[in-house]
């Protein structure tokens, strides 16, 4: 029966403890799992030639793994009857057993015919997986007597049997011993450097399952830092966005007007490129509060500030509610001209409006103030608030005279 031991043998030739490797579960493996079935024969041949002596590798139960090396012929015969190769196969196991127990390799008269086999178990990670036999040309007290004796009980060719007898090549005890020296010898060695070789393969396999998993980890660090940082950034940007924006209407607030306006005046005036301003007002807005409340006031603000955000470029020219019903357009590389233009669509998109509240039908209408600066070469001293008030000044006279109209001119101190 297959067997785990906890502690590998000690190498009592070797003087020394088989070095004991990192742990590896190897109850349910087998020789032939570590070894290639070729490589097991082609050891065990060598072996078998150079030392001029009978070897098999064996399985626990005596059954053989390799095909047998430099056998006898007379072994041969024996092995060729069944009550004979039970015998061979039980003293295999016995032999096996014997070595493993007593932790060196051991050796006795066989349990067949009586030639002195030996075993040394092959016990890798702990685990005995195999036998390696030896014997046959050790052949002890037999003679010739007793091999037509045993021929005769296994049912084997007596004449056979003494001729292969008469021409062995025979070997004495102490040379057997030597052999079986070496044997234990190799074997271990053998146990060693698998059970090493085992190890290494574990420990590349785990590095490499840690090396992947490190991989996969990484990349999904990667993923979560890039989703985290879109996700800031986009949080980022609406938190921007909202502290710009009229929370009412989605235009740009006037914190936005005072910090912006001023640089796209800088920039048009380093460039020589003409820049217009359009102020719009809400005509007549606080009678919409009073006659319908101030939440169809918040509802025909939101509506006009919609109808103007679609009248203009984007990326280019932007809107921002200046104050109240008053909205601010600047309108960059826009001659003043051009910006009347303009006006006059946004004019009249704001007069035909659909409006309605509360199932009640109106109409709104909103005046505007066009200013600007087209030389700059004219105009070197002009600042900021010198279009911002000239655009005032026209939107207060488009309302002095009746409404609903525009007033242009150009940028003009006080």
């Amino acid at each position: 029966k297959r067997k785990n031991y906890c502690a590998i043998p000690r190498d009592k030739h070797l003087g020394h403890d088989i070095m004991e490797f990192q742990k590896i579960d190897l109850k349910d493996t087998n020789i032939t799992d570590i070894f290639r079935l070729e490589d097991l024969q082609q050891l065990q041949d060598a072996f078998s030639k150079a030392n001029n002596i009978a070897s098999t590798i064996t399985d626990l139960e005596g059954n053989a793994i390799t095909e047998p090396s430099s056998h006898t012929t007379v072994c041969a015969l024996v092995r060729k009857t069944k009550k004979g190769l039970d015998k061979c196969r039980k003293s295999g196991r016995t032999l096996g057993l014997m070595s493993l127990k007593q932790e060196q390799p051991s050796y006795m008269k066989c349990q067949s015919l009586g030639f002195f086999d030996a075993a040394a178990p092959i016990v890798i990670g702990g685990i005995h997986m195999a036998n390696w036999l030896i014997g046959q040309n050790c052949i002890g007290d037999v003679d010739e007597d007793r091999i037509v004796c045993y021929a005769e009980e296994i049912g084997a060719d007596k004449e056979q049997m003494l001729q292969a007898f008469r021409q062995m090549t025979v070997i004495s005890e102490e040379e057997f011993k030597q052999k079986l020296d070496f044997l234990w010898l190799l074997a271990h060695q053998i146990a060693v450097l698998s059970y090493r070789n085992l190890s290494y393969k574990k420990m590349v396999t785990l590095l490499e399952k840690s090396q992947l998993r490190l991989k996969e980890y990484k990349d999904n660090l990667e993923k979560t830092v890039k989703l985290r940082t879109r996700e800031l950034t986009q949080a980022l940007d609406e938190i921007k966005q909202i502290s710009v924006r009229d929370g009412l209407t989605g235009c740009y607030n006037r914190r936005y007007i005072n910090e912006h306006f001023p640089k796209e005046f800088s920039r048009a005036k380093r460039y020589k490129n003409p820049i217009s301003i359009i102020m719009c007002d809400i005509d007549f807005f606080k009678k919409v509060n009073d006659t319908y409340g101030h939440q169809c006031g918040d509802y025909v603000l939101k509506e006009v500030a919609l109808a103007l955000q679609l009248s203009f470029r984007k990326d280019i020219d932007w809107v921002g509610r200046y104050g109240g019903e008053e909205f601010l357009i600047v309108l960059p590389f826009t001659s003043i001209r051009s910006a009347v233009i303009i006006s006059e669509r946004v004019k009249k998109a704001v007069q035909d409006l659909p409006l309605e509240y509360d199932k009640k039908q109106m109409s709104v209408t909103a005046s505007f103030g066009v200013s600007g600066m087209d030389q700059w070469d004219l105009s070197e001293d002009l600042t900021w608030e010198t279009i911002l008030n000239s655009s005032d000044i026209y939107l207060y006279k488009a309302k002095d005279e009746g409404r609903n109209r525009i007033e242009f001119g150009p940028a003009m101190k006080k």
